[in-house]
């Protein structure tokens, strides 16, 4: 997919827009489809982001999700144009306000990135006062099969992953031993939920932006990224940011909890560690499924950390 092949169909895309002339497009870094900063000849800048078939989610899905945040005072992506259609260019496509600086991943190394971690909590707090009417995953058009509780949401989600991970070739002994556990802290843990609330669901090191200050420091300046976001309990989030976090920067999960305040769950390091457990299992099936792991038998910090669950 390149875009340098479609300019001539991109620039009447900007004049229906009511944007000036596009000088340049430079491919940005992350992102599973690719995205791109498009420099305008009056200055201004905006995002095309491009959308692979295959890839989780839509355009219309991120820009609906995206929508729900718009009166909260943080920096998101805000959609300008989404199309499906394949009619105007021949791939599915959003364009949307440019967010400036760089994913925090790429920045691990600059001396004040403990503050963007913190921020990184702040802003999950902020998101987490979305109230959801239900909870369920999202598609362009709302909550689909809403349910009222989160124990009729993470019972769903128990049966899928305990279905989907034997499926992608995981070991039966550890899938009931995994099970067991699930099941015997399932009605200490789920049933205990403030509501339904906004969840990114991927909010980690990749998907927030940060910026230089003047000073040098560094500041949050962008969450993009909605193609997972759902709407879930706050501390099921939670724990999906601190897991893929740890993943990207080991020691953020402390820095992002010191953020993030108070857990409202009577046993808030326990809830974490159980709803951990389910997203490691589905980050592990989900993975074999795209052939990121190859085989069933492929090392994987991911199965070593839910053997190690397991007491295995």
């Amino acid at each position: 997919m390149s875009i340098l092949a479609e300019f001539d169909r991109l620039q009447p895309v900007l004049e229906e827009l009511g944007l000036s002339a596009l000088v340049r497009a430079e491919e940005m870094s992350g992102g599973s489809s690719p995205v791109y900063r498009l420099d305008l000849v009056d200055g201004r800048q905006v995002t095309l982001k491009t959308h692979r078939d295959g890839v989780p989610g839509t355009p219309a899905k991120e820009a609906f999700a995206a929508g729900l945040l718009r009166d909260l005072d943080i920096p998101v992506t805000r959609y300008l144009l989404v199309d499906e259609t394949r009619t105007r260019l021949p791939f599915r496509f959003a364009i949307t306000n440019y967010l400036p600086g760089a994913a925090v991943r790429t920045l691990k190394d600059h001396p004040g990135i403990s503050n963007v971690y913190r921020q990184m909590g702040v802003l999950q707090r902020k998101l987490h006062t979305v109230a959801m009417p239900a909870y369920g995953h999202m598609n362009a058009d709302g909550i689909i099969a809403p349910v009222a509780t989160n124990t009729e949401f993470v019972r769903s989600l128990i049966e899928d992953i305990f279905e989907r991970f034997p499926r992608q070739g995981g070991e039966p002994v550890l899938a009931s031993r995994l099970r067991r556990i699930v099941e015997e802290r399932f009605d200490d843990i789920v049933p205990h939920s403030t509501g339904p609330v906004f969840a990114h669901d991927d909010l980690q090191p990749g998907n927030v932006l940060a910026a230089r200050t003047p000073d040098g420091s560094l500041t949050l300046s962008g969450l993009i990224d909605f193609g997972n976001a759902r709407a879930a309990d706050p501390v099921f989030d939670l724990a999906k940011c601190l897991f893929c976090s740890r993943h990207e920067a080991p020691d953020s999960p402390a820095l992002i909890l010191e953020g993030y305040g108070p857990i409202d769950h009577p046993a808030p390091q326990e809830a974490l560690q159980y709803y951990t457990l389910l997203h490691r299992m589905t980050m592990w099936w989900w993975l074999r499924h795209i052939g990121v792991i190859p085989t069933p038998e492929s090392p994987s910090d991911l199965i070593d950390d839910l053997r190690s669950m397991a007491g295995a």
